[in-house]
């Protein structure tokens, strides 16, 4: 009897581990996989329990192939371009799911709001979708600088597919824009500098919703960084043309990817675009040009006289607090030049060459007082020197008197 039911136990033992056993990983596809599971592992997903069936479908706990594809498992494979979208959706558009994360969950309705998203619709499978910008297997979070969409990295992962010149021509885009954007103040910056705050793709056209911006997106887009510019800006005849569609806000005067550090060399250059040389608007250009010019050359030649007379052994702390008011109130004019008020600037102006006179006539006092008290103490040793010589003549007068 004993025997019997070894034998029994023994074969059941074997008939308990068929091909359609389950998994101890509970995780079946990287055993086939194998290129993927590091990927898997290490990505932001794989931390979380996330498995391949929660895009790929299937039944992850069979070790047999078939029956982990098999009919009702879900499988889909390598989903196709106009599923990948819905398929992250699936998770990310869902507020319980992500609450926990504090994750965004409109990305996937911003998504279909996008240029990318409606030509997804229409059926156009070259645009981007979730995985073209944010990876497969090995999803990083945005904050990790190995990430594509990691501020440092934008740019060029908008470029995999903006700088191939034959499916922008395609979509009649220019093909050359992250050359253009590196050469500009905002790409200097980001890529020389590592400035992260600066303005890269998706802080003008969106990162989910991307759209390029309208003419009348503009100004509220880069109003979000250049606050005051655009409060400025609003005030001016500018604003009330840019509300009658006549003009793009910032992008006519300053271009868009390739910006560059405003001068006021850029009135000559921006307004007779749209004003004849010598009309009253850009004359008035001019002024302002010419007030902005004249400012900072006061500020540059301040400086370089506190830091003379610093270098000299003068005490030049109250002209250092001069200097620091003269440059705010140029900073000042910056935003201010947007109101196109030649009144505004010339009220600003008019500080900025009340203080570096001021400083002027004060470091030249100093100066002179130095001058004053170097030809004082020259006479004084003038003096001691003929003091000494009449003395000295004395002495020998008296020495020879004795000895005669």
């Amino acid at each position: 009897m004993r025997k019997r039911l070894l034998f029994f136990a023994t074969a059941l033992c074997f008939l308990s581990t068929p091909s359609g056993a389950q998994t101890s990983s509970g995780n079946s596809c990287v055993d086939c996989h194998e290129e993927t599971r590091e990927d898997v592992q290490t990505s932001v997903h794989g931390r979380q329990g996330v498995l391949c069936n929660s895009c790929h479908g299937g039944d992850p706990t069979q070790t047999d192939k078939v029956l982990a594809k098999a009919p009702g498992t879900g499988y889909l494979g390598i989903p196709d371009k106009g599923r990948i979208a819905e398929k992250c959706g699936g998770c990310h558009a869902d507020v319980e799911a992500m609450n926990f994360y504090g994750t965004r969950t409109d990305q996937l309705a911003r998504y279909r709001t996008s240029h990318h998203g409606k030509k997804l619709s229409q059926g156009d499978e070259r645009v981007a979708v979730c995985s073209d910008c944010h990876g497969y297997h090995d999803v990083v979070k945005v904050s990790d600088p190995s990430s594509p969409v990691y501020p440092l990295n934008v740019p060029e992962t908008c470029n995999a597919c903006h700088g191939k010149p034959k499916l922008m021509d395609a979509a009649h885009l220019p093909s050359d824009i992250l050359e253009i954007y590196k050469s500009s103040v905002h790409g200097k910056a980001l890529f020389e500098k590592k400035d992260l705050s600066v303005a890269n793709c998706a802080s003008c056209h969106g990162s989910h919703g991307a759209v390029p911006p309208g003419v009348k997106d503009v100004a509220t887009t880069c109003g979000k960084c250049h606050v005051n510019e655009k409060k400025y800006f609003l005030e001016s005849v500018h604003a009330r043309a840019q509300e009658e569609g006549k003009f793009s806000e910032c992008i006519s005067c300053h271009g868009n990817h390739g910006v560059e550090h405003p001068t006021p060399a850029l009135y000559q250059e921006a307004c007779i675009r749209c004003h004849a040389s010598g009309t009253p608007a850009f004359q008035q250009g001019q002024k302002i040009a010419a007030a902005i010019r004249d400012a900072d050359a006061k500020l540059e030649e301040t400086g370089a006289l506190v830091r003379q007379a610093s270098i000299e052994g003068f005490f030049v702390e109250p002209e250092m607090a001069q200097l620091e008011e003269l440059k705010t109130n140029v900073l000042e004019m910056a935003p201010i030049q947007h109101t196109l008020s030649i009144d505004k600037l010339e009220a600003l102006h008019g500080k900025v060459a009340k203080i570096s006179e001021g400083v002027r006539q004060s470091v030249g006092s100093k100066r002179e007082s130095l001058r004053r008290r170097k030809a004082a103490l020259a006479l004084i040793w003038i003096f001691i020197a003929v003091m000494v010589g009449a003395l000295w003549t004395k002495y020998n007068r008296l020495t020879k008197h004795r000895h005669s």
